[in-house]
């Protein structure tokens, strides 16, 4: 017995042409963005950029004030070290330093002068100077 199922009504996408259609529509418009566009875009996820309660008590206790100037440098840095594929960086600026979950955009902690106390940081894949 033969049936005949119209194109279209299986499932729930759309048929091929025009999947590939988006698809080339998408990867034209990204291809007409600039680095620099993109990074903005990325950046603009401000946000998105968490704290843990560890971190933010750590940096209540040392006395770790957040600028814009400071967000905006650790939001860049972030998306340098996840567009290289980095998972757990360590960040360092204005003597303190912070250790970053990439993939969750998450300070996990926050150190005061951490290069005067010795420290030693373990389970990072990536360090950014910022």
């Amino acid at each position: 017995m033969r049936m005949n199922i119209p194109i279209g009504v299986i499932g729930q996408s759309p048929p091929i042409h025009q999947t590939a259609k988006t698809s080339t529509k998408a990867a034209s418009l990204q291809g007409n963005a600039t680095f620099q566009q993109m990074l903005d875009r990325e950046i603009s996820r401000t946000d998105e950029l968490r704290f843990s309660h560890h971190a933010e008590q750590r940096m209540k206790e040392r006395g770790l004030k957040l600028t814009p100037e400071l967000m905006d440098k650790l939001n860049k840095a972030i998306v340098e070290v996840e567009a290289k594929g980095s998972r757990q960086s360590l960040l360092l600026a204005d003597n303190a330093a912070y250790i970053v979950n990439v993939p969750s955009r998450t300070v996990i902690t926050a150190l005061a002068d951490p290069h005067k106390q010795g420290h030693v940081f373990t389970a990072i894949d990536s360090t950014v100077f910022i």
